[in-house]
């Protein structure tokens, strides 16, 4: 909340580069002149005026699909959401940030490799085939001032896979993954905070890919997952838990899972479900797409 009240400004003007992060405090009736009113304010309501029966959002839901498909509009989050102690500013910023712990703190990346796999919002085209997926795509790259070859260029990043996972993996490495890759890279400046990047490809017992939130279901016990869980979501969330346990109480990641850049934890389908890699998550995908300027409409804070 915090945040959110230092974006607005004025009564009547609003910050161009903050514009529609201004959702909030204008739905909750925090719109006064001042940033210190604005503030107290927020402070003062209820927790539950923070929900949707207060508050509408619905920019933002484009994240979750090809950029600019929706339009601009639906490319901005109207929800800022800053850690209070260990991130207390916006995290490519991190190392300007006032707060120096006594210790060295630290702080996680995380991402699913399928943030956006098969679920009813993700507002998902209906591909029947890659001939389907590349007849559809063409416009869509065309609205980011990409050709057709260009096009051919990514979806090639792809091979072997079918209609479905090649769209859910290409736009969430463009929204998520390579964007995240980039956020703990310039957080890792930060002195006394230690990033860590953790990027989980783990296939349920059902095998649906790693997506939204299934981290979260897994590490809550698969709470109202809809299945029973089976030997292999038991190890995984296990070695969730561990993970957990590392960083709460021992603020040490293992020796084995070193600092990024330069290190990764990857959570697969493997005998010992943890594997340490040397690169970033998705590097040469990543770097593909670095290339040709698609990294950039990740959803982060500015």
């Amino acid at each position: 909340e915090q945040d959110v009240a230092k974006k607005r400004t004025g009564s009547s003007g609003i910050n161009a580069e903050y514009g529609y992060q201004r959702t909030i405090v204008d739905q909750v009736g925090c719109t006064q002149a001042t940033l210190a009113e604005r503030r107290q304010c927020l402070y003062d309501l209820p927790a539950e005026k923070f929900s949707r029966k207060y508050i509408d959002i619905q920019n933002g839901d484009a994240y979750f699909t090809f950029p600019m498909i929706f339009g601009e509009d639906a490319e901005v989050v109207g929800l800022v959401m800053i850690d209070p102690v260990v991130v207390t500013i916006n995290p490519r910023n991190l190392r300007n940030a006032d707060f120096t712990p006594d210790s060295t703190l630290p702080v996680v990346v995380s991402t699913v490799e399928q943030e956006n796999y098969s679920w009813s919002w993700v507002l998902q085209p209906p591909f029947s085939s890659m001939d389907d997926l590349r007849t559809q795509s063409i416009p869509l790259f065309a609205t980011l001032g990409k050709s057709e070859s260009e096009m051919e260029e990514v979806l090639a990043l792809y091979p072997d896979l079918d209609a479905t996972s090649v769209w859910s993996l290409m736009t969430c490495d463009m929204r998520a993954t390579c964007p995240c890759n980039d956020v703990a890279g310039e957080m890792s400046s930060a002195t006394n905070r230690d990033i860590y990047r953790l990027y989980i490809t783990h296939r349920s017992s059902l095998n649906f890919p790693a997506l939204h939130a299934y981290d979260s279901i897994a590490l809550f016990g698969y709470k109202d997952a809809m299945f029973a869980p089976q030997e292999v979501d038991v190890k995984f969330r296990s070695v969730l838990i561990d993970q957990l346990v590392r960083l709460t109480e021992d603020k040490n990641m293992g020796d084995d899972w070193g600092v990024f850049p330069g290190n990764s934890m990857i959570l697969e389908n493997s005998e010992e479900v943890e594997r340490v890699s040397t690169d970033e998550p998705q590097k040469d995908i990543c770097d593909k797409l670095r290339d040709m300027d698609l990294v950039k409409y990740g959803v982060q804070n500015k």
